[in-house]
């Protein structure tokens, strides 16, 4: 049967060869030992928003490969501002490596949002799509379990916030709450969690306000005091009876739509299952469209840090708490 296009323009029938990022958000950088990862939020032309990983190296090896292009002028090369990689100010050495880093990451971001206004030949051209577009190690990364990421204070209301540094790549962690309590969400609306209600926990802030998703996919800072951690056993039900777990998948080989109820689809997007079936063809949704695509096609989408997407996609300054206030109440005994 004919699956339905929910989203407007189709995705079936022959594969666009126009997709290309339009935006890049920087997010944060992950740190182990001395080897730094930048995480760059890449919103692609097809409406799909990838996480990608690169380091300092990375942009200026791919900089300067811009000069050995000759269709690249002049103009457009410092237009991109090549000081972002003849090195960091004194003043920026001062503040210590950990600003220096944010530094580098504030001005990596404004190099991609630079690059990605120059004439379209350049912005989206071979080159620049190769860049940006999710590798492997994007999308099934293995990190070590010592590993840290630290990302801006930029979902924080203090006077002067500090970075937050977060306990990553390990998954989001499930928690009880212990007493019915009512808040407000990420989004302004209000976020009620009952007695023995579940929630993930997706970041650990110092002052006692954890940012945490319900059964609803609501998001919204919440007392730590009021949650108790699941024992092992719990937390693995609780995972198994997730319908959201393995829903993600990526396409590891890109694949024409042969008919009209197929999707054609390029390599490194993120696709979600909505049916599985033991015939090799899955129903999955893909820019507002559903379709058949061979599963040969896909991978499990195991990146640990996609729920950070869903954070910096709701705007958490719009409702989020003076995290600099006393909890509501002192932790119950």
């Amino acid at each position: 049967p004919l699956a339905p296009c929910e989203g407007g323009a189709a995705a079936v029938g022959k594969m666009s060869c126009h997709r290309y990022p339009v935006n890049v958000k920087a997010v944060g950088f992950m740190q182990c030992r001395k080897q730094k990862n930048y995480m760059m939020f890449v919103s692609w032309s097809d409406q799909n928003n990838i996480l990608i990983y690169r380091t300092f190296e990375d942009f200026k090896k791919f900089h300067f490969n811009f000069f050995s292009i000759p269709q690249i002028s002049i103009a457009v090369l410092s237009q991109l501002c090549p000081w972002y990689f003849e090195g960091i100010t004194m003043q920026q050495r001062k503040g210590g490596k950990l600003n220096r880093c944010l530094e580098i990451l504030k001005l990596l971001e404004t190099y991609s949002q630079e690059l990605l206004k120059t004439d379209v030949k350049i912005s989206r051209g071979e080159e620049v799509n190769q860049f940006f577009k999710a590798q492997t190690q994007d999308l099934d990364p293995s990190f070590p379990e010592n590993s840290v990421v630290i990302m801006p204070s930029v979902f924080r209301r203090e006077k002067n916030p500090q970075p937050l540094s977060i306990t990553l790549p390990q998954a989001s962690q499930s928690y009880r709450c212990i007493e019915a309590f009512e808040t407000k969400d990420t989004k302004n609306k209000p976020f009620t969690v009952a007695q023995k209600e579940i929630v993930e926990v997706l970041i650990k802030d110092m002052t006692g306000w954890w940012l945490v998703e319900n059964a609803d996919k609501q998001i919204a800072w919440f007392p730590a005091s009021y949650l108790e951690e699941l024992d092992a056993c719990e937390d693995i039900q609780t995972a198994l009876s997730s319908n959201e777990e393995g829903n993600l998948y990526f396409v590891v080989q890109a694949y024409e739509a042969q008919k009209a109820d197929e999707l054609s689809l390029n390599q490194g997007v993120v696709v979600e299952v909505l049916r599985r079936s033991h015939d090799g063809w899955w129903l999955i949704r893909y820019n507002g469209c559903t379709g058949y695509m061979p599963s040969l096609c896909l991978r499990p989408y195991q990146n640990p840090h996609h729920k950070l997407q869903t954070i910096l996609s709701c705007g958490l300054n719009s409702s989020t708490p003076n995290l600099c206030s006393a909890q509501p109440r002192a932790e119950p005994v």
